[in-house]
């Protein structure tokens, strides 16, 4: 099983390598339609309401994959923390996914 460390601000999250069934558990609860985000009335609306409501979207994701974070620690985190943390899941969970994807993509792009 693979892990990892991200701090964020003052908390260091321990990332852990997710069962199939995990991910299944975790699929449903992050689920959430394009249609409604595409949906979304934009009219007579600031773009500080707009870039709230994706900031609150994120925030409701981000502690879902991660429940070690609160919204708190969210909002005091810099974007390079949030991405090392979301790019430190991809590395502890998909790595496998990733060694067979870039061959393949390779050849595909060759022909």
């Amino acid at each position: 099983m693979r892990n990892k460390v991200v701090k964020v601000g003052e908390k260091e999250v321990i990332i852990v390598e997710k069962r199939i069934k995990e991910f299944r558990e975790l699929s449903s609860k992050i689920s959430m339609s394009f249609n409604d985000i595409l949906s979304m009335e934009l009219d007579n609306k600031t773009t500080d309401e707009v870039f709230n409501v994706l900031v609150d979207m994120l925030e409701d994701k981000l502690t879902v994959i991660f429940p070690q974070l609160t919204i708190e620690d969210i909002d005091n985190a810099y974007i390079s923390e949030i991405e090392e943390l979301i790019a430190a899941f991809i590395e502890v969970n998909f790595t496998g996914a990733k060694k067979v994807m870039s061959p393949l993509m390779m050849s595909v792009l060759k022909n």
